[in-house]
């Protein structure tokens, strides 16, 4: 469940994602155009006068280009980002969809406002993980180790892209075999 009439908020993973490369953690993050009128998330948009898709692309494409699973991937993750969405939450369903189709994952997503949300029974983790944060105000999540292309630690918390390049189909496993709490 997708809360659009939630309250967009700066430093989330709304607008952007982690990866990996030779010198450690990247920062790929999808300009917007803020408003004083409105900051609620259906209504964000995308500021497309920045060639941010083509630095995303080129960091991509650096980072994981000699990952096993990379030429698998790539043409349809590359696809969406040129897109050229108007609006954030385009964007993120257009990936999220993407990933679902990857992951084999037969999940329905659903977009609720806020009166339909305060009906529903569900656990609410929009505010426990932050990108500016190390760590969590609550332990969620504690991915099991895979391999990543750079470094021989593990790092967690990277975007599900550092697991589909590194794992391909065995990217679901490695989510299953990992702990929630």
């Amino acid at each position: 469940m997708i809360n659009i009439d939630d309250v967009y908020k700066k430093r989330t993973f709304r607008n952007r994602c982690v990866i990996l490369d030779s010198n450690g953690k990247i920062n790929l993050s999808v300009p917007i155009i803020t408003s004083s009128s409105s900051k609620i998330l259906r209504d964000i948009r995308i500021d497309n006068s920045e060639n941010w898709s083509k630095i995303h692309l080129r960091s991509l494409q650096t980072s994981y280009g000699k990952s096993p699973f990379f030429s698998y991937y790539k043409d349809y993750i590359f696809d969406c980002l040129n897109m050229r969405h108007n609006f954030i939450i385009d964007l993120n369903h257009d990936l999220l969809t993407l990933i679902c189709k990857f992951l084999d994952l037969k999940k329905k997503i659903r977009y609720v406002d806020e009166k339909s949300l305060n009906s529903c029974d569900f656990d609410d983790y929009r505010n426990i993980v932050n990108p500016k944060s190390s760590y969590s105000s609550r332990k969620i999540f504690d991915p099991y180790q895979y391999t990543h292309v750079f470094g021989k630690d593990f790092v967690p918390n990277l975007s599900i892209i550092d697991l589909l390049f590194s794992e391909g189909p065995r990217s679901i496993e490695v989510i299953n075999n990992s702990d929630s709490f």
